[in-house]
């Protein structure tokens, strides 16, 4: 019972995976959105898929480096 995950984990985990969605489909109109990619990267983060949050780490720390260094203490908070 421990091992599983509860019904209210799971609708968080959808939720997230579908905000993913959304902000990355956002980022086709507004790719140097700083604030969109910060909330993707947390997104991403959240969800467990760390590679994807490095990858819009990369893109951040071009744009706006106090939000770059946030979402990577983010990731390495995991």
């Amino acid at each position: 019972m421990f091992g599983r995950k509860g019904t209210f984990s799971k609708m968080a985990e959808g939720l997230v995976e579908k905000l993913a969605k959304e902000l990355e489909e956002e980022l086709k109109n507004r790719p140097k959105d700083s604030e969109l990619l910060f909330k993707l990267g947390i997104a991403y983060v959240r969800a467990g898929k760390i590679d994807k949050a490095r990858e819009v780490y990369k893109k951040l720390k071009n744009l706006d480096k106090e939000k770059a260094s946030e979402l990577l203490d983010r990731i390495y908070e995991v």
